[in-house]
């Protein structure tokens, strides 16, 4: 084996260590769930990765003992704690996968700059030049 077809074969496991990763961590994100119990136990909720309710439960009978406007909010306040668990998860999963100095964080929540992402990446970007 000559040296170019070494460096060659490298390459090509790297890639497909690469690859085997990345569809690990494809898996992981989809089929990830993320559970948050409200702070006095009243209500559970269980969202799936794109943070769509799952479940709802009333651990207790606590929530027996609230006014209406008073549970709702409870059940709002602990849906939104599960969709942030499950976007920092998967943030938290994507980040190693990312190019440096792109937050998976602000890539996850839309707050992340697409433009400047591509125009540095992408020759032709910046001019609206694509292939």
């Amino acid at each position: 084996m000559t040296h170019y077809e070494k460096m060659l074969e490298d390459a090509l496991g790297a890639y497909q260590r690469q690859r085997d990763h990345y569809d690990e961590t494809r898996r992981e994100i989809e089929n990830a769930t993320s559970t948050a119990t409200s702070a006095r136990r009243e209500v559970t909720a269980t969202v799936g990765r794109t943070g769509e309710l799952t479940e709802l439960s009333f651990p207790t009978s606590a929530y027996k003992r609230m006014a209406p406007a008073e549970l709702a909010s409870v059940i709002v306040q602990t849906i939104s704690a599960a969709r942030q668990q499950s976007m920092a998860a998967a943030a938290e999963l994507m980040a190693p996968m990312l190019p440096p100095g792109i937050s998976a964080a602000d890539l996850m929540s839309g707050k992340a700059d697409v433009h400047t992402l591509f125009s540095a990446r992408v020759p032709g970007f910046e001019e609206g030049n694509l292939p």
